[in-house]
């Protein structure tokens, strides 16, 4: 630190000194003695002229980010500059603070003198030993004016419940005739000799001839679930298909994860079973006084439960040509409740005939129409007929299947964590139509906040009036994934309502809920530009996922993945794994599941798909790879 002393300070000093001396003398003759001794001394000691600052140091302070207890961080270094025109004699170099501990510095090359103009680099590592914030500082001492001189240390550990951290390849084939888009034999030539080999013959029955190449980096493999895969009719439950998709790793001695999809990701729906999405035909319905009668031409296999617990649950009555069908207002918008004898004028629900009650009056008998489940988005919403998500069926069908996927998975020590889709895909948004006038119409009209269309921006305070049912809906969700006290961690996703809009609200209350209900939070956004956006204060893609995982770090898990697979050209907007695992580490990304593209270019070098062996290592994928398994693994 530099002082300049104004020309007048001498005066100041000699009147100061003066008035002092009087007042010992008056006081006591010894303690004048020993007061003009000391402000002699202290008289002396001021610097009349100013300092230069013969040392510095660059950066002033050292973020090593997030990493794993007991691991040790990506080396970091401070330059040391003699800006004098002496040369400098170095004294000492030490962390000192009272987190020293989690601090070493790994190696130097100042010497004990360093020239004038000259400079110098002291490397340091990270090592934290708790889930705890660690703060120190580097100090150089020198025969400088201002030494010595200090730069500060910053990092933080975080802890796992069980094995819920890690480099995961995602959803990754099985056999070569999952290869499509990818070479010939994926997965004999390619997946196996370089993921899941650990050794010569091991595991048994993969003709292993040694360990592969990207063996050491690959914690596990994440596979996606889809409903109709597990359970093709209401109360039935088999898991074998993805339990034998995972048994390959879990042989290899690595872990597995699963992302259960209530819904596809694209233009259309082919995973929400047919039996929640198909409607029975009607043979009659009539309603009286509000107490619909409805009878249909074969069983109503279509009630999450049976129909015999159909009561309180809803149905979505179509194409009768009467009032019943609704009025395409969300105060009639053709969806019913199902009663039982404790409703005056209803019977408790069959396979065949059931009750109901909801607005208008009196209904002649049609015989025409459909019943079913309610449904929405066929036309208007981009991603195919989608059950109404935030409504009771589809919250009792889906609740149902993720108790049933958690007791199954619940003593498998192999099973990492699990993440349950709310919406399309194994993410949180309703659908792809969000954006979309029609859409927001149809969603308004079975219950979607109350915002008319077309929306608010999300910047607004009118977007609480569009959010709100679906972050209810939510929440709702995350209050019963918890009392289902899963052994394995949970995790959620991040996701806004609309994908092109700056909707912070949605995924700010997602990770807010979720991990008060101590689950793990994530996104499937990772893209090049998520650095660049960052470090200007705006939002990463996909769900403000940035800032969230800045907040909660240490809390709970965080789980990310990219977009899709990456472009080592950094030209798509994935962007290059170069830069963006890195970031993702450094915000404390504990989870990271990265394409099947993405683990062989790097580590299998006969691998020419998308991206080419030859071009991830030009590019340093080998090196960020490795850097994350050290961190994160």
């Amino acid at each position: 630190m530099s002082f300049k002393v104004s020309k007048t300070l001498p005066q100041l000093r000699n009147r100061t000194i003066e008035a002092w001396r009087r007042w010992f003398v008056a006081a006591s003759g010894a303690l004048t003695v020993v007061a003009l001794v000391f402000l002699s001394a202290c008289a002396g000691g001021v610097n009349t002229s100013p300092s230069v600052s013969l040392v510095t140091l660059s950066p002033d302070n050292v973020d090593f980010g997030a990493w794993r207890t007991g691991a040790t961080s990506t080396p970091q270094n401070v330059t040391v500059t003699n800006s004098s025109e002496a040369t400098l004699t170095l004294q000492g170099i030490k962390v000192g603070g009272n987190n020293a501990g989690g601090y070493t510095v790994i190696s130097d090359n100042c010497g004990s003198t360093l020239p004038a103009g000259s400079s110098c680099v002291v490397t340091v590592t990270f090592s934290p030993s708790a889930a705890n914030s660690f703060s120190a500082s580097l100090t150089i001492a020198a025969n400088a004016s201002n030494s010595p001189q200090s730069v500060g240390l910053s990092g933080s550990g975080f802890s796992t419940n069980g094995p819920s951290h890690g480099m995961f390849i995602l959803d990754p084939p099985t056999n070569d005739g999952n290869c499509a888009g990818m070479p010939s034999a994926c997965y004999s030539r390619h997946l196996v000799p370089t993921l899941i080999c650990t050794g010569n013959n091991t595991p048994v029955g993969y003709n292993c001839t040694r360990a592969g190449a990207g063996e050491p980096y690959v914690k596990g493999a994440t596979f996606y679930v889809p409903w109709d895969l597990v359970s093709s009719s209401d109360g039935s439950y088999d898991f074998t298909i993805p339990d034998n998709r995972a048994k390959p790793w879990i042989d290899s001695g690595k872990l597995v994860a699963y992302d259960f999809v209530p819904t596809s990701q694209g233009s259309s729906n082919n995973v929400t079973p047919s039996w929640y999405l198909t409607p029975v035909n009607i043979s009659t319905v009539s309603q009286t006084g509000g107490i619909i009668q409805l009878q249909t031409s074969a069983d109503m296999v279509f009630f999450p439960g049976g129909v015999s617990a159909a009561a309180g649950l809803e149905i979505q009555v179509k194409s009768t040509a009467t009032a019943l069908d609704g009025n395409g207002t969300s105060a009639n918008p053709g969806i019913w409740v199902v009663c039982d004898h404790h409703t005056p004028g209803c019977q408790d629900p069959t396979a065949r005939k059931i009750f109901a009650t909801g607005p208008g009056g009196n209904t002649v008998p049609v015989n025409r129409g459909k019943v079913g489940n309610p449904v929405y988005g066929t036309a208007n919403c981009g991603s195919g007929t989608l059950p109404v998500e935030w409504r009771p069926n589809f919250i009792r069908a889906w609740q149902t299947f993720m108790r049933k996927a958690v007791a199954h998975y619940a003593s498998n020590n192999s099973v990492a964590y699990l993440r349950f889709g709310l919406g399309i895909g194994g993410e949180n948004i309703p659908n792809h139509g969000t954006s979309v006038a029609a859409c927001q119409n149809e969603m308004a009209i079975y219950g979607f906040g109350t915002a008319a269309a077309p929306w608010p921006d999300p910047s607004t305070t009118q977007w609480p009036q569009v959010a709100s049912t679906w972050i209810a809906y939510l929440n709702t969700m995350f209050r019963y994934q918890q009392s289902l006290n899963s052994p394995k961690m949970i995790a959620t996703t991040l996701s806004p309502i609309e994908t092109s809009g700056g909707d912070t609200t949605t995924p700010d209350a997602t990770a807010a809920n979720a991990v008060a209900g101590g689950m793990g939070i994530g996104n499937q956004g990772l893209q090049k530009n998520d650095p660049t956006n960052f470090a200007a204060g705006q939002s990463c893609f996909g769900g403000n996922w940035c800032a969230n995982f800045v907040k909660y770090q240490g809390q709970v898990p965080l789980e990310l993945q990219t977009l899709n697979y990456s472009d080592p050209t950094d030209a798509s907007i994935v962007g290059s794994l170069t830069n963006t695992l890195p970031f993702a580490t450094s915000l404390g990304a504990q989870i990271l599941e990265l394409y099947v593209e993405d683990w062989l270019c790097t580590y299998d070098s006969s691998w020419s798909g998308n991206n080419t062996y030859s071009a991830c290592s030009a590019t340093g994928y080998p090196v960020v790879f490795s850097a994350a398994a050290a961190q994160i693994n």
